[in-house]
């Protein structure tokens, strides 16, 4: 019965092991008392709630290089365990649309707050501030996007954040308020959750190990450096930023699931390496610690692996502890081998623009062979030069880009599918929530504007069998090739996106100009090309078999079959002819 007890509640208890100090390794020799804590806590009350605001002087003017903070007020009623309570403010610096195309103050002042609550009803101190670098006087300027998060420090001035829910009407905007001097702040958006609330229907095997099901007993804990190699298996919880350092290889077994707690992420330096092999059987889930029912899109920061395979510049990674990474090309070693991963709820902002990724992959040879990413609040895979076989893989419920290539990548992608969730599901999209996007080259390398040199070569993988469809979000392409891109696409899908592009490509300054090829290309009826494909046809429906139970947020009874419809076999073939992804993947929106 113990057991039992465990498998059900092992979740709340990763969670709760992130808030107290707990030695992991006793813990299977006296349950008893943990688990009353943990019963105790199931009874607790707790609210998520994810807002969407602008800041605005006290004059009415967007500050689209401020940050916004919440924290508890004297009487507390945050959950437990909560950090990084802040949210920059959006530009339009990275839209497809800028200068005098973008349409004025679109999102400029935007921000998001996600956190959890004990009540429905109290109030949080609400703080604003701008960066030393600040610079209002533009629509949107690119200095914006380059400010660093340790130069907020101009305060704005202080305020309240009010909170008086009605549980029977979640959306409504009048359920939270700001009361401020020094600057204005206006709720656009309200979404609350309660915790228990989980009405997942016919749970796949990957989402029962990503929620819990499939472990016995609490987690293992890891925080701060891992010098030697190690293997992982059973539960792992991670704790603020953990490094594997140089020399140290880190193997997981099928069946491992690793959660990060709010703010945590794990970096791969230079002369490390990750091998994480699952099965379709036994797949690893990388994931949230919150609890069920609670999770969103940034609760932490993701898997970031850096190389030795070279980019087009040298430069440091995102994140709060940058690395370096780049430059010629070095011991061209794989350091990255996955196969049958989950990786989910990453990418946690931590400067304006700077946003961590389910999976970041710098100057690295890399293996991906079944790999599911989903509901990330940036990129789902972004990869910064290297080069990369990559095979059967799935973006799945990502706020921006599915699938991101720059600064010289170059290597082999068969069958890549990415599909958008619903606005409804929760989480802020970017302002350009693409299915690619995919640079050639950085504006600092050189080159002459051509792809030339070691140092500025441009990204050029072939890829095919493609299947990208959207959710009709405002500002989402298809595809976004730029700056010299030089890659070749054969037998790609494009539907649902809302741009009137769905493959589109823009040159400026001195980045050279997009060569790359595409062929085969399925696209939306109305929509344009701006790269014209050798064979094309065009399309007015779904091009998949079903999107499920997608519409209502991965929580119904059916999964995607992301099949391509039989009218488009063949030459259109997009990227699955058989159900690849079947009950190893995961599809619920938190």
């Amino acid at each position: 019965m113990k057991k039992i007890i465990n498998k059900g509640l092992v979740l709340v208890l990763i969670a709760m092991m992130g808030l107290a100090s707990v030695d992991c390794q006793k813990k299977k020799d006296d349950n008893t008392l943990l688990l009353a804590a943990l019963a105790f806590l199931l009874n607790q009350p707790e609210y998520t709630i994810i807002l969407t605001g602008t800041l605005k002087t006290s004059g009415g003017s967007e500050i689209k290089d401020g940050k916004v903070v919440v924290e508890d007020g004297e009487n507390p009623i945050l959950s437990s365990g909560q950090t990084n309570l802040s949210d920059f403010t959006s530009c339009q610096t990275n839209s497809y649309a800028v200068g005098a195309a973008a349409p004025a103050n679109t999102v400029d002042g935007e921000f998001t707050l996600s956190f959890r609550t004990t009540t429905v009803n109290g109030a949080l101190k609400f703080s604003a501030s701008e960066s030393t670098g600040a610079d209002n006087t533009s629509n949107c300027s690119s200095v914006v996007a380059n400010l660093a998060a340790s130069t907020f420090t101009n305060s704005l001035g202080n305020g309240t954040l009010n909170l008086n829910i009605d549980l029977n009407d979640r959306t409504n905007t009048s359920n939270v308020s700001v009361t401020a001097s020094g600057f204005i702040a206006t709720i656009k958006a309200v979404k609350v959750f309660v915790k228990g609330e989980y009405p997942i229907v016919n749970p796949t095997i990957g989402e029962n190990l990503c929620d819990g099901r499939r472990l016995a007993g609490g987690p293992t804990i890891k925080s701060g450096s891992i010098s030697g190699s190690e293997t992982w298996s059973g539960g792992i919880l991670l704790q603020g930023t953990v490094f594997v350092e140089s020399g140290a290889t880190l193997t997981v077994s099928p069946g491992t699931a690793i959660f990060g707690q709010r703010g945590s992420s794990i970096f791969f330096k230079q002369g490390s390496k990750l091998i994480a092999n699952g099965t379709a059987a036994d797949p690893i889930c990388w994931s949230s610690a919150s609890a069920l029912g609670s999770r969103f899109p940034g609760d932490w920061g993701g898997i970031v692996v850096i190389g030795t395979s070279g980019a087009s510049r040298s430069s440091n990674t995102e994140g709060t502890t940058p690395q370096g990474y780049g430059g010629a090309l070095g011991s061209d070693v794989e350091n990255l081998n996955m196969s049958y991963n989950i990786v989910e709820f990453g990418g946690n902002e931590v400067a304006p623009g700077d946003e961590l990724n389910n999976l970041s992959i710098y100057s690295s040879k890399s293996v991906l062979n079944h790999v599911q990413v989903h509901r990330g609040l940036d990129d789902g895979v972004e990869a910064w030069g290297g080069s990369g076989t990559w095979s059967n893989m799935l973006a799945t419920g990502g706020l921006d880009d599915d699938f991101d290539l720059d600064e010289s990548f170059t290597g082999t992608l068969t069958n890549l599918i990415g599909h958008k969730y619903p606005s409804s599901c929760g989480g802020s999209f970017s302002t350009d929530p693409h299915g690619f996007e995919m640079d050639g080259i950085d504006s600092t390398s050189g080159g002459g504007g051509t792809c030339a040199g070691s140092l500025s070569r441009c990204t050029n993988p072939t890829i095919t069998n493609v299947t990208l469809v959207g959710a009709g979000i405002s500002g989402g392409q298809g595809m976004r090739l730029r700056e010299g891109f030089a890659g070749t696409i054969n037998k790609a899908i494009i539907y649902g996106f809302a741009d009137a592009a769905a493959v589109s490509t823009s040159t400026t300054g001195t980045f050279p100009a997009v060569t790359a090829t595409i062929s085969n290309l399925a696209y939306e009826t109305g929509k344009t090309t701006a790269i014209t494909p050798t064979g094309s046809t065009t399309i007015s429906a779904t091009p998949i078999s079903s999107v499920g139970s997608t519409t209502e947020c991965g929580f119904g009874e059916t999964k995607p079959d992301y099949r391509t419809i039989g009218s488009l076999s063949g030459t259109y073939v997009g990227g699955a002819t058989s159900e690849w992804y079947k009950d190893w993947t995961v599809y619920r929106a938190r």
